[in-house]
């Protein structure tokens, strides 16, 4: 039975955004972590940020934090209240939270729900529908300003909506005594924001009516203008333009005297958290006349065509000016951490003793776990095969271990499909580094999830385990397993091998063409080698017959594959040309079904038969031949499924010695070996191919190869029984 344990708040969002969002959670978090409050981040991936990035770095510096814990989406927790921002994310999560219930669920409601345009940008309805299934009770929603409460309404859906709005906390500090003057001798306005198109205005007229060029004014732009340049063209001489982080807010603030912001015609701003900064700043702040009930008199109001005006005629009284300036600072003192706890108490939420931790905090070691836990870690890689070979493993536990996996590979969500839950961590090559050398990232993204896991055993698939990785797993009581393939190229150096000795047990998936091996692993005696790991075996492939009629083609269709990988590190465009057209023109009796793998990065291949499944080996016995990249895991389950093969190696692998298991298969005559891309070796290889008496000849071949899967082997391994070494 799971004990489920009490905690006092949790956060939920997507933890990635790099917005306001992320600022609003950390200033909410930092408020309660400074009072005593304890918090818990639940991080809800999301539609919202479509490229690989990690936690922001407002909230990747909340947690060493007192009070401040990760919360594992695995968890058995009851919570007593849960605060989720932004209903998008909750639209667009796969994330469930099976295991989280709670009393109170809070939906802060932080961006309009429909826009001027009247699109939606959120179903009320269907949000609100879904935190009821994920925690157990309907949640009440809290705007965070006037215009979001007018947009959550126009969609005329029934909720439980809070009396009292959740404006946004801004912690600055002490807010600056006040100005004393004009900064320049001409007025100077400015704006800082992101560069996005919504984020200005959307004609000619209105941006430079609000942002004049020219010598009466001076205008501060933080934030970039290629906004500006898609619009009108060009971007004036007149303007200071400092790129986005190119100076931190305050500094800029401090150099300006009025600041000025408008934007797209189709947007509705809930709150501003620049337009809080400005105020703060002593700026006078000129907005549109719709968010007059969210500043009142802290702001003044206008539109585009009237803002040189009004900034002529402050700027002409001083003393007016000055008495603007106060009373924005004044307002954005309302807005301070101490709101945020009082909110909080309101809600029934405790602190703690100062100095000691939440008594309902969970014990890490108190988790349930009812058998061996393992975690797999896979790398990047080119294709799939090291998610493949671990999922073979993991698949063969045989509930004896509970798997979680976590890969850098964008293939990562095949796992799901077998039931195994698993995390994607983003790769080197696939996240942005603005902000941290990727192992640094890594480290700190790793350490965590060993803290969630807490698994008895850690298993690597890669070439190369990372600097990271292994800064972490110094430090670790658990016992560390490295699946390290062989056949490297013999040039590779093996630097890398070195990382041997910090692993407890080192196996090598086995190679069919063992015996063409030349790489450094060759002279080593530390790995304990199995068969060939395939990810099918025996039962799992399909008949014949059964393949075909899941597919669609006729039993006697003949069919070829042609599958070259993901394109991802190699150009596959020109050879596949030159192979659909070599059947158009010589083979038209042939069925042709290209593949498109699921980590492929290109466009899909038109006009043409394609075939996306995972795994594909189960349908092996539905092709009559394949034409196919060397790969681990494509190599061994086509050897295996005794599939004839035309066989591409790809030499820019920077590990994998492709051309050496190519060599075996042709010389062993289980396979054949494209020696060249060129129009005339890819004429002479298919000509060779689709004849009966080849195809014959591979397949008895074949048929004589010793299929041992050595992912049971390799599974007995992890489990602890190790007889066989």
């Amino acid at each position: 039975m799971i004990h489920k344990q009490v905690v006092e708040v949790i956060h939920m969002s997507d933890f990635r955004l790099p917005g306001g969002t992320s600022h609003s959670v950390a200033e909410e978090v930092r408020a309660q972590a400074a009072a005593g409050m304890p918090s818990y981040l639940l991080h809800a991936p999301s539609d919202l940020v479509g490229k690989v990035a990690g936690w922001s770095p407002p909230i990747r510096s909340l947690l060493d934090l007192p009070h401040v814990r990760m919360l594992s989406p695995r968890a058995e927790v009851h919570a007593r209240t849960v605060v989720v921002r932004h209903p998008t994310v909750v639209q667009t999560t796969p994330a469930t939270f099976k295991g989280i219930t709670a009393d109170r669920v809070i939906m802060v409601a932080n961006n309009a729900a429909v826009d001027n345009r009247g699109d939606y940008h959120y179903d009320v309805a269907e949000v609100d529908s879904k935190l009821t299934r994920m925690f157990g009770v309907r949640p009440t929603w809290a705007p965070i300003g006037p215009v979001v409460r007018e947009t959550i309404a126009e969609q005329r859906v029934e909720v439980d909506l809070m009396q009292d709005n959740w404006f946004n906390v801004l912690d600055l500090g002490e807010v600056d005594s006040g100005r004393s003057g004009f900064v320049g001798d001409v007025p100077v306005i400015g704006r800082h924001s992101r560069p996005q198109a919504a984020k200005w205005p959307s004609t000619k007229r209105e941006i430079l009516a609000a942002y004049p060029r020219g010598d009466d004014f001076q205008v501060e732009i933080l934030g970039g203008a290629q906004v500006v340049r898609s619009v009108i063209g060009w971007v004036p001489n007149s303007w200071n333009v400092i790129n986005f982080g190119g100076e931190s807010p305050e500094a800029f603030l401090r150099r300006i005297d009025f600041w000025v912001y408008f934007h797209h015609e189709d947007l509705r701003e809930a709150y501003g958290r620049a337009i809080m900064e400005a105020l703060a700043a002593g700026a006078v702040v000129i907005l549109p006349e719709y968010l007059r009930e969210t500043y009142g008199d802290a702001a003044l109001y206008s539109t585009p065509a009237k803002v040189q005006d009004l900034v002529r005629s402050l700027y002409a009284a001083p003393q007016d000016y000055l008495a603007q300036s106060r009373r924005g600072q004044e307002f954005v003192k309302n807005f301070q951490p101490r709101m945020h706890v009082e909110r909080m108490s309101a809600l029934g939420v405790r602190s703690v003793e100062p100095g000691s931790e939440s008594p309902s905090a969970p014990t890490p070691h108190l988790r349930w776990k009812p058998k061996k836990r393992v975690l797999f870690l896979t790398s990047n890689g080119a294709g799939m095969g090291h998610l493949t070979r671990l999922l073979s493993v993991a698949t063969r536990l045989e509930g004896q271990a509970e798997p979680i996996f976590a890969s850098l590979s964008m293939g990562a969500p095949v796992v799901a499909q077998y039931g195994i839950p698993f995390e994607y961590i983003g790769s080197s090559g696939a996240m942005s580094m603005e902000t941290s050398p990727w192992n640094d990232l890594f480290k700190e993204r790793f350490k965590r999830l060993l803290d969630d896991v807490q698994p008895d055993a850690f298993v690597f698939d890669g070439t190369w385990p990372y600097k990271g990785l292994m800064a972490v797993l110094r430090h670790r009581p658990v016992e560390k397993i490295w699946m390290r393939r062989a056949m490297w190229r013999p040039e590779v150096p093996g630097k890398q091998l070195d990382h041997a000795k910090f692993f407890d047990l080192i196996i090598e998936p086995g190679e069919f063409a063992s015996d063409y091996d030349r790489g450094m692993t060759t002279n080593l005696t530390d790995a304990a080698r199995v068969a060939p790991i395939t990810l099918l075996s025996g039962d799992d492939v399909l008949s014949r017959t059964s393949a075909r009629d899941e597919l669609g083609y006729g039993q006697d269709d003949r069919v070829v594959l042609i599958t070259l990988g993901a394109g991802n590190i190699n150009d596959i465009g020109g050879l596949q040309s030159a192979l659909l057209n070599w059947f158009t023109n010589n083979a038209p009796g042939w069925r042709v079904v290209m593949t498109k793998p699921p980590i492929a990065q290109g466009d899909s291949i038109h006009d043409i038969e394609t075939l996306q499944v995972y795994p594909l080996a189960r349908y092996t016995k539905a092709f009559d031949v394949a034409v196919s990249a060397a790969g681990y895991n494509a190599f061994h389950e086509w050897v295996a499924g005794d599939l004839p093969t035309l066989w591409v190696p790809n030499e820019a692998t920077m590990t994998d010695d492709q051309v050496a298991r190519v060599r075996w298969a042709a010389d062993a005559g289980v396979g054949a070996q494209l020696e060249s891309e060129d129009v005339n070796s890819v004429a002479r290889a298919l000509e060779l191919m689709t004849q009966d008496s080849t195809l014959d000849l591979m397949r008895e071949k074949l048929a004589a190869l010793p299929k041992v899967n050595g992912a049971v082997e390799a599974a007995r391994m992890i489990m602890g029984k190790r007889e066989s070494l």
